[in-house]
């Protein structure tokens, strides 16, 4: 698997200052196998069924709770010593969540440092009827750049192909 990544505020920085669970990130993600096409996929949670899986067998958590002072109760994909991942596979609307995620834990002074994987789809050169839609890289890059004086969350973006 190939890796391309954006930070904000810093976030490989400060997680690289956690050596062992950057580096963690980075070979567990490394070492997937996954068909991020979109096509031919009959369950679209699968990349989750395998990414998920890979992180806990290196003591993750999953469908970890954000935060207890909400009456909806907010998961994140994956936790671990402070640090989030959100899996953002299939749709660009779900990265506002992801973000007020990151702000509602980072405010509890539950987070360090949130992780967002997406699709590169730079990479695998999809049709644009798989790509519209699809959070991008860029996307977030913009997002993130926008809401600079909003989202204080050190986020590190991780697009895969």
């Amino acid at each position: 698997m190939y890796l391309r990544t954006f930070e904000h505020r810093h976030a490989a920085s400060i997680l690289a200052a956690n050596h062992r669970l950057k580096k963690e990130v980075e070979r567990t993600l490394a070492n997937l196998d996954l068909d991020l096409s979109g096509h031919g996929v009959a369950d679209p949670n699968r990349p989750h069924q395998i990414i998920q899986p890979a992180f806990l067998r290196h003591g993750w958590r999953t469908e970890w709770l954000v935060s207890q002072r909400t009456s909806r109760r907010h998961y994140f994909d994956l936790f671990k010593d402070r640090v989030a991942i959100e899996i953002e596979l299939s749709n660009r609307e779900l990265l506002y969540r992801d973000y007020i995620r990151f702000l509602l834990a980072e405010s509890e002074g539950n987070l360090d440092v949130g992780i967002i994987l997406v699709p590169d789809d730079s990479r695998l050169r999809l049709p644009a009827s798989v790509r519209n839609g699809r959070p991008h890289l860029e996307d977030i890059s913009d997002d993130l750049n926008s809401l600079r004086n909003t989202v204080l969350v050190p986020i590190w973006v991780i697009a895969l192909s």
